[in-house]
């Protein structure tokens, strides 16, 4: 394992969020239980009750998210098992786990076919930083690229998008925990995807980079996490240890 035990601020999160689990779940299913009892019953209500309970459904449904996210994020580093994975295989698994239009085409490439990772910090490190790129698509966005390269006593998982990108003005706050940079009116976000990302590369000994990742034509993000190979300990192989952003 990466830690032996959690700080005393993950420990309260992860308690905190745990017990609110049910009841946040019990406020998303209650309004679609009244709506199908409704349905049931064949009672028309008016358009502002229904905008209400629909409004319930989306709020409630915000908050399950974000309580799961925050459990994720409190658990980074702790019962971790040291595993070899499949890196095909899961790129496939990590394709499924995503709904894309057809006019975004998602490219996954990896150097080997198995390394040893921390799981599931390492899955969930690859699944943030693609659920980021998801979400923050615009309209012209057209590509995705997942890639993960094994070198050098370091594993590097990139992901890099033709997206809007993040200004430089705005990196510095972007993986702090439950930070937003744009309204969830535009984007249905909760702060926690580059936080999680920090934060795992983090327990890695690793730096977690943010790029333009076309600066030409001022587009698109390129997230690197550099991770320390768990094969061969800590070592002086990191780079510039945590926290480390490039404006470029």
């Amino acid at each position: 394992m990466i830690h032996t035990r959690a700080s005393a601020a993950d420990q309260l999160l992860y308690k905190i969020t745990h017990d609110l689990s049910e009841t946040v779940r019990a406020l998303v299913e209650l309004p679609k239980w009244i709506c199908e009892d409704l349905a049931d019953a064949h009672t028309n209500v008016s358009a502002d009750v229904q905008e209400n309970l629909d409004a319930l459904i989306v709020n409630g449904t915000r908050l399950e998210t974000l309580i799961s996210g925050l459990q994720t994020y409190s658990r980074v580093g702790l019962h971790q098992i040291l595993s070899v994975v499949d890196l095909p295989t899961k790129m496939a698994e990590f394709r499924q786990s995503i709904t894309l239009p057809t006019t975004v085409e998602l490219t996954t490439t990896c150097n080997t076919n198995s390394i040893q990772v921390y799981e599931p910090d390492f899955s969930n490190l690859c699944l943030a930083l693609l659920d980021n790129a998801v979400k923050h698509r615009d309209n012209h966005t057209s590509s995705l690229r997942l890639s993960i390269i094994s070198s050098d006593h370091l594993v590097e998982i990139e992901m890099e998008d033709n997206g809007p990108g993040i200004s430089k003005e705005l990196r510095s706050k972007a993986t702090h925990v439950l930070t937003t940079l744009r309204s969830k009116d535009e984007v249905e976000g909760n702060g926690i995807g580059l936080a999680l990302a920090q934060k795992v590369t983090d327990s890695y000994r690793g730096s977690l980079y943010l790029e333009t990742a076309f600066p030409k034509i001022n587009r698109g993000l390129r997230v690197r996490a550099l991770l320390n190979d768990p094969a061969i300990g800590w070592g002086n192989k990191v780079k510039n240890n945590a926290f480390g952003l490039i404006n470029s």
